[in-house]
């Protein structure tokens, strides 16, 4: 059992609107920024925030049309396959980056070795990056386009209820589950409350010697990211683990069905605790805020010059224009 569709469509449309624009001022200062594209830590969020714009761009909205309306966008296979093909592939990549930077992050703080040429680099840094965003897409794209399926379009279901083709194969739908979900989210919940004992362990045994303010903004800015992980995928994630080792659906089916529909509120989510995790984008924020609010003060009222003849001379007096 799923949420009800109003408070679906609802849930969803008052955070997409403010999700895409923070998304998109993260995305600028990112790019623009010197000191933030220079930063091989925010490499893996650039990436992460550019696949979450596009995922909010068409597979949410059409989500959120869905959940208003009650039948799909556009009543074709293709639009079908497509919405199934961008809806699995995006939020895979999505998961798949994040798992990435959580190993990253001990890479990068304990290990920086592994940085210091540029093949190094290339092999613990870009190739990840590169292999993690494809993958999702070559996979999914051999499952709904090239695997036969016959499951019947329904233009009246989520995604037109063709994501059971990935179950017509056993061995492609344990994979899937296993590889593409279950490890990533595992991955990037545990190594992100390792990181956190691993730093201050360090950071007690060593003292002063650990360079923590080094490490601090990489450090917030996963561990803020992966706290939504823990809270809104942990239940998917806890149900999913155990349907895919032989746990009967009959057992917690229905709130499965509202934690799948929870989960996808990360997506919305990540460009929000980006911008909060990072002491350099609040700022900026704050300071558009303010000129904003400058901007609209209302000007009072101008005073203008008005004469009177009064016998032989002029008097000038003042009046104002509301």
């Amino acid at each position: 059992m799923s949420l009800p569709a109003v408070v679906t469509f609802w849930l969803y449309l008052i955070f997409l609107i403010p999700s895409i624009i923070f998304c998109i001022f993260c995305l600028y200062y990112f790019l623009t920024d010197s000191r933030f594209r220079k930063a091989l830590y925010n490499h893996v969020f650039v990436v992460i925030l550019f696949f979450t714009l596009f995922y909010e761009l068409t597979d949410i909205i059409w989500f959120i049309y869905y959940s208003h309306t009650g039948i799909v966008l556009s009543s074709t296979p293709m639009f079908c396959l497509i919405w199934i093909y961008v809806d699995y592939s995006g939020y895979v990549t999505i998961l798949l980056l994040m798992s990435w930077a959580a190993i990253e992050r001990h890479i990068l703080i304990f290990h920086q070795n592994c940085m210091a040429t540029l093949v190094k680099r290339f092999l613990f840094h870009y190739l990840p990056l590169i292999v993690f965003s494809i993958y999702p897409f070559i996979f999914y794209f051999v499952i709904f386009f090239v695997m036969p399926c016959d499951v019947p379009f329904n233009y009246r279901k989520q995604r037109c209820g063709h994501g059971f083709c990935l179950f017509n194969n056993v061995l492609v739908g344990i994979w899937d589950a296993i590889a593409d979900y279950i490890v990533p989210a595992f991955i990037t919940i545990i190594l992100s409350i390792a990181l956190i004992i691993r730093v201050w362990y360090i950071k007690y045994r060593n003292g002063q010697r650990f360079q923590w303010k080094r490490y601090k903004k990489m450090t917030v800015q996963l561990i803020s990211i992966s706290f939504l992980y823990f809270v809104l995928y942990l239940p998917f994630l806890i149900l999913n683990t155990a349907y895919t080792a032989g746990l009967s659906t009959d057992i917690g089916f229905d709130f499965f069905g509202t934690s799948a529909d929870l989960s996808y509120l990360i997506v919305l989510f990540i460009p929000f605790m980006c911008t909060i995790s990072s002491p350099e984008l609040r700022r900026k924020f704050q300071k558009i805020t303010r000129t904003c609010r400058r901007s609209r003060r209302i000007v009072g009222p101008a005073p203008l010059p008005v004469y009177h003849l009064r016998r032989d001379r002029v008097v000038k007096r003042t009046s104002s224009i509301h």
